[in-house]
């Protein structure tokens, strides 16, 4: 990198939509009060346009309570969902847009999971303004971006007024938010069903407006959460997903690197010896909840995959998780939007990382222990 040329993730437009403009008013109230509204200077004009649009978000999400919630509440989902949970940059999203192709499922949009408070109402302007209001590709990586693409249901989870571990994005210089909902595990009972109750009310959402397709999700965060997720959608599937630590570890540290300075409303102080802690510390927090919750899935309704496989043949292993899951005829269903996807990203080149000493202890000490069961070993 030269030196007059910015870092990647400063150069993510200060117009651009952030995470938070899809919370209420009320909500973003209670962000900013819990951080004693710590925000920088050179975020005032985010915080500015996230304070005017939650209040639009208010007035169109009573609006949209009062139109839908019964419909929603009465709403029956057509088949339990399926959800691919994998660490973050394991190749989820890859995962998602693949099974997405099949015309039969339906999936949180970009669009529904970033405004959940209004899709109902609103959705069809703002699909028509894509182009305008959300960036050609993500900051992390150059997978591209759209508000007809899949998205984590996550951010649906936290635009509804609710807990989640994404909100430390938004003051990443305070303390951790939300830390026992990355497993769910440490909750009261009262809690989980909350939690639960919230991630249904938004998948009938999606699943209202296509009512006969079931829903395909992915959440990095769910990988620790498959338990419950199981009990709130009795017979729902799951697609695991793994990845070398050595590309995913660092892939992971680009990804918050810039999430924190893009979404946050201050810019992040933290040393790297602190964010590869955090990293190392989430990890081990997820696939230890992984590894004793999928005791509770039944072995038909989950399967595991790994990246390197999924890219090195992709039809072969989108079949094995068709057959595995029961999910289809692959041939009829996937098979020709498959391949005419992959023809399409050919070109598509994966980012190269740099790799520390104490990034690569990191890896060795807290990840590789964790994941040799998938097949990885120490270089």
């Amino acid at each position: 990198m030269s030196k007059k040329e910015k870092p990647f993730y400063k150069q993510y437009p200060i117009t651009a939509p952030r995470f938070w403009h899809g919370l209420r008013f009320g909500d973003y109230l209670k962000l900013l009060a819990r951080n004693k509204f710590a925000v920088h200077p050179a975020r005032w004009f985010v915080a500015f346009t996230v304070s005017y649009f939650s209040i639009f978000n208010s007035f169109v999400g009573c609006l949209q309570s009062l139109l839908f919630s019964r419909k929603i509440k009465a709403h029956q989902l057509p088949a339990p969902p399926i959800f691919i949970v994998g660490h973050w940059r394991s190749g989820t999203t890859f995962l998602h847009d693949l099974i997405s192709l099949d015309q039969h499922f339906t999936y949180p949009s970009t669009l529904q999971c970033f405004l959940p408070n209004q899709f109902l109402v609103t959705g069809k302007i703002f699909l028509k303004l894509d182009k305008f209001l959300v960036p050609e590709k993500r900051p992390q990586d150059n997978v591209t971006t759209s508000f007809h693409k899949p998205q984590e249901d996550e951010f649906a989870i936290f635009n509804l007024g609710h807990h989640s571990p994404y909100l430390r994005m938004a003051f990443p210089n305070g303390k951790l938010v939300d830390n026992d909902y990355l497993t769910l595990e440490n909750l009261t009972d009262q809690q989980v069903r909350r939690w639960q109750a919230v991630l249904v009310h938004f998948v009938k959402m999606v699943s209202y407006q296509q009512p006969d397709k079931p829903v395909v999700l992915k959440s990095p965060p769910h990988i620790g959460r498959v338990k419950f997720l199981a009990e709130a959608f009795p017979g729902a599937k799951f697609i695991h997903i793994s990845r070398d630590p050595y590309s995913l570890i660092p892939s992971t540290v680009r990804l918050w690197q810039s999430l924190d300075y893009i979404q946050g409303f201050n810019r992040p102080r933290y040393e790297t010896s602190w964010l590869y802690n955090y990293i190392g510390d989430t990890f081990e927090t997820l696939y230890q909840a992984f590894e004793k919750q999928r005791q509770d899935i039944a072995p038909e309704n989950l399967i595991d995959v790994r990246y390197e496989d999924l890219v090195a043949d992709t039809p072969g292993v989108i079949r094995s998780i068709y057959d595995t899951l029961d999910l289809g005829d692959f041939d009829s269903r996937i098979a020709e939007p498959l391949a005419e996807y992959l023809e399409s990203q050919k070109d598509y080149q994966v980012n190269q990382h740099e790799l520390p000493r104490e990034l690569s202890d990191l890896i060795e000490q807290r990840c590789l222990p964790h994941l040799e069961k998938y097949g990885y070993q120490k270089r």
